[in-house]
C-alpha cells in the first residue's frame, strides 16, 4: 500500500497554515450545515439543484452553441433567487457574451 504523507520534509510554514485554515473552514461549514434550524442543508440542496440545472443546460445548449459557465457567481445567484435568478444569469450570459 502506498504511503500518503501530508507534510513532506521541506514543507514550509505556508503549507501548515493552509492545512489549519482548511480544517477550520471545514469545521465552520459543518457547524453551519448541522445547525439547529437546518437552513444550511436547504441552501446546500438548492445549490446542488442549481449545479444540476447548469450542467443540464450546458448539455442541451452545447448542441446549439450556448454554454453557461459553472462558477461561484452563476451558482450563488440562482441559489438565492431561485428560478428568476437562473433566468437572469442565463439571459445575461446570452446578451453579454
Amino acid at each position: 500500500m502506498p504511503r500518503i504523507t501530508l507534510f513532506s520534509a521541506n514543507a514550509g510554514i505556508n503549507v501548515v497554515i493552509a492545512y489549519v485554515f482548511a480544517l477550520f473552514l471545514l469545521y465552520l461549514i459543518a457547524r453551519f450545515l448541522l445547525g439547529a434550524d437546518r437552513a444550511g442543508g436547504k441552501l446546500l440542496a438548492r445549490a446542488g439543484l442549481t449545479v444540476a440545472a447548469i450542467v443540464l443546460l450546458n448539455g442541451v445548449g452545447g448542441l446549439m452553441g450556448y454554454r453557461l459557465p459553472l462558477n461561484l457567481v452563476t451558482i450563488l445567484i440562482p441559489t438565492f433567487l431561485g428560478v428568476p435568478g437562473f433566468a437572469l444569469v442565463a439571459l445575461m450570459q446570452y446578451l453579454l457574451f
